[in-house]
């Protein structure tokens, strides 16, 4: 009976350590693709608390004020305005679709640099699928590859900031990306995947960290590719539902519904 007992606890034991979603790394700051769901609710919720317990009537102006998260600034600037319930909606939804595809263009340039890490592929043929994903080329090719040798040659450099110019992560504009994703491509093709691992510590991108680790532990190309694809979908999809629990609470808040009627709409989004 009590190997029995025994067995039980450390089957327990190893299926919660196995569990990732409660463990992961939580961002410095308010990131709505990292932060999960439980995150996102919480913030809404302690606003409310705020709210109610230090009747703090600027409060959502404030917060729209500092919080560097895009869209949760545009939904506390809607809420703070003199649109009605609909127009927040409305402009709510508007906001969500010009950052997700934003997003989906940004998954789709560090996948296509990672498929070039995989195949060793030179660097200016990445270059040339990264342009194709654009309708207009938003930076001189030619310069893309000065900027990107510059950087390469003072890596060495004491004095080179290398946390602002290696920096990766996802609020950056689509043409500083496609400078970092051509200098990591550099880095790779003169010293292997490996070559990467002293200046992963400014990639602020789990997507392409992962893609990086798939290439290390040496996993095909078309898995590689396969997981890719069906990562990006499920982080747009997440971050889609965590957009719209945030304008759903965002209403309750100017409505003045109570904390447990929005822990209760918060629910709704989740399993449990």
């Amino acid at each position: 009976m009590e190997k029995t007992r025994d067995i039980n606890a450390r089957v327990k034991a190893l299926l919660l350590d196995a569990r990732t979603r409660e463990t992961r790394k939580l961002p410095a700051e308010f990131d709505m693709v990292d932060m999960p769901l439980e995150g996102v609710a919480a913030y809404w919720l302690s606003l409310k608390k705020v709210l109610v317990e230090k009747k703090k009537p600027n409060l959502l102006a404030t917060e729209a004020a500092h919080t560097r998260e895009a869209y949760v600034r545009h939904l506390l600037e809607l809420c703070t305005s003199s649109l009605d319930a609909a127009s927040i909606r409305c402009f709510a939804a508007v906001k969500k679709k010009v950052i997700l595809a934003d997003l989906q263009r940004k998954f789709v340039l560090m996948a296509i640099a990672i498929l070039g890490i995989a195949d060793n592929e030179n660097p200016q043929k990445v270059m040339v699928r990264f342009l194709s994903k654009f309708p207009i080329s938003p930076v001189f090719e030619k310069q893309v590859f000065e900027v990107a040798q510059l950087i390469i040659a003072n890596l060495e450099n004491a004095s080179f900031n290398h946390r602002k110019f290696l920096a990766l992560n996802l609020r950056m504009k689509p043409e500083a990306m496609l400078i970092v994703l051509v200098v990591f491509c550099m880095l790779v093709r003169r010293k292997g995947a490996g070559g990467l691992d002293p200046f992963l510590q400014h990639v602020r991108c789990n997507y392409f960290n992962e893609g990086l680790t798939l290439i290390k532990d040496g996993f095909d190309k078309d898995f590689i590719k396969y997981r890719l694809n069906l990562q990006k979908r499920e982080i747009l999809e997440e971050t889609e539902l965590k957009m719209d629990m945030s304008v759903e609470l965002a209403l309750a808040l100017i409505r003045q519904v109570t904390y447990d009627d929005m822990y209760l709409i918060a629910r709704s989004y989740m399993l449990s």
